[in-house]
């Protein structure tokens, strides 16, 4: 098995519930870090899920936390994900929240 630390998924927040990072097939992740940069001029609601395969979203900060405009948030809570998990997420305006987030897949 090897284990790759990178960036694994980065981009905009969608306006709606979206899949953000899939766990590929044979590989076990760990995600330590997820960055959020609120780019618009007036504060965004976020929200981030965590959905095991087969599973139901639950919510992994607090419901529709307001993040302030031009404001960094950072969750660095280790989140372990098997094959086919997902982390999910949202936002009110499309594409003004960028994100990145990191850890290492085991595959």
């Amino acid at each position: 098995m090897t284990v790759t630390i990178k960036s694994l998924k980065d981009g905009q927040l969608p306006s709606s519930k979206t899949t953000l990072y899939t766990v590929p097939a044979a590989t076990q992740t760990v995600i330590n870090r997820i960055r959020l940069v609120n780019t618009n001029s007036t504060a965004e609601t976020i929200n981030l899920y965590f959905k095991a395969s087969g599973g139901t979203s639950r919510r992994i900060i607090p419901e529709d936390y307001s993040l302030a405009a031009k404001a960094l948030f950072v969750m660095d809570d280790v989140l372990t994900m098997e094959v086919s998990d997902v982390v999910e997420g949202d936002t009110t305006t499309v594409s003004k929240v960028d994100y990145v987030i990191s850890g290492a897949e085991n595959s």
